[in-house]
């Protein structure tokens, strides 16, 4: 995959007339570099702020709730090994970022005068890249398919490892536990084996219907994907960081937040895609578009960008970055309030938490720290 996309960066850059700094100048030109967007407005799909904050407190409900993740570092025997994989995560995940982002300056740069979205020469934003795969390594037999193998390579290999782990949590915390309330004996592990598997096999049918009618949603698929992450992995996150770093959290509060802010998370999103609508785009053009080369409708030869927050103070329009900040907030802020409530009023018998199950700010300061005095 690295390869591929490596592949159509240089020869991408080398298809533009003036190569690497005509790239630089036509993107710089129209707006599309921005490092330094200070706005605070929250309303704002990329801002500086956004993408700091939103974004990883994002990525944590990847690398720090997510079940897939969390399974891939008890692998290991020692916590440090698990360190040493994430730090290895970042630099492949900075640069795969970086590299695709460079392809879509790519495909910016060389499409400058005739943008083939606006166009109609494709119908979605997704098949951009393929576009200009196809244009690039087009005339190099095989690459084309050899990149698309990759893609579907890496993708595959990400959807197996995510359906095998939801499979393994519906059994271990569904499936065994009934089976001993009704036959008061234990589930063998080979019947539990063929019950994942076919878990897993209904979870992969029911992922193959949500990609068929992600056809049918405004956003792009990396969005809606950021967004599922902060929607359902945020009040993940925040129960989990409400056990570790408040004491006085008990069971009751953190139940009650997670459901509340878990529903009240899934109806901003459902609402903000709803009602999305495109906001923030840059103009293009097609003024130099042949269309005797495409049987398309010939559209106007620039588009007017749509401002960035063209809606009011319509919270739905919430940046989808936002959304694990604002579980956070919800599940911290329910849990605390609610754990103080039935504490006070002892409507339930709460034992005090274990010190043990509390966040150890040393073992950012103490490398040294034995396997045995982390919980993993």
């Amino acid at each position: 995959m690295f390869i591929g996309l490596i592949a159509v960066a240089i020869l991408g850059t080398l298809d533009i007339p003036g190569g690497f700094t005509e790239l630089i100048r036509r993107a710089d030109q129209s707006g599309r570099i921005e490092f330094f967007d200070f706005n605070p407005n929250p309303f704002v799909r990329h801002t500086f702020w956004t993408l700091i904050l939103g974004g990883f407190l994002t990525n944590l409900t990847v690398y720090g709730s997510n079940q897939g993740t969390i399974q891939r570092y008890l692998t290991l025997k020692k916590w440090q090994d698990a360190s040493k994989a994430l730090m290895i995560n970042l630099l492949g995940s900075v640069f795969l970022l970086t590299l695709t982002c460079f392809c879509g300056l790519v495909a910016y740069a060389k499409y400058y005068e005739c943008d083939i979205l606006g166009s109609g020469i494709i119908n979605k934003g997704e098949k951009l890249l393929p576009f200009l795969v196809m244009d690039v390594l087009g005339k190099l037999h095989g690459l084309p398919g050899l990149f698309v193998a990759t893609i579907y390579s890496a993708a595959l290999s990400t959807i197996s490892g995510g359906m095998s782990s939801l499979a393994a949590v519906f059994v271990t915390d569904f499936v065994k536990p009934l089976y001993f309330l009704k036959y008061n004996h234990e589930l063998k592990e080979k019947k539990a084996a063929y019950i994942a598997k076919g878990l897993a096999l209904l979870i992969g049918i029911g992922s193959i219907g949500m990609a068929y009618l992600c056809q049918f949603f405004g956003n792009t698929l990396l969005q809606l994907a950021l967004s599922i992450f902060g929607l359902l992995g945020g009040p993940l996150l925040a129960v989990i960081t409400l056990g570790m770093f408040f004491k006085k959290a008990n069971w009751v509060g953190a139940l009650t937040s997670l459901i509340i802010s878990t529903a009240v998370n899934i109806w901003i999103g459902f609402k903000g895609v709803v009602s999305s609508k495109p906001t923030g785009l840059k103009p293009v053009s097609t003024v130099a578009c042949d269309y005797t080369l495409f049987p398309v409708t010939q559209m106007s030869s620039t588009t007017t960008p749509v401002p960035e927050q063209d809606l009011g103070t319509n919270f739905y329009q919430l940046s989808y970055l936002y959304y694990s900040l604002f579980a956070c907030l919800v599940t911290y802020f329910l849990g605390m309030t609610v754990s103080f409530v039935v504490e006070k009023k002892k409507l339930v018998k709460i034992k005090p938490t274990d010190a043990k199950y509390l966040v150890k700010w040393n073992i950012w300061t103490n490398n040294s720290i034995a396997q045995a005095d982390v919980n993993l």
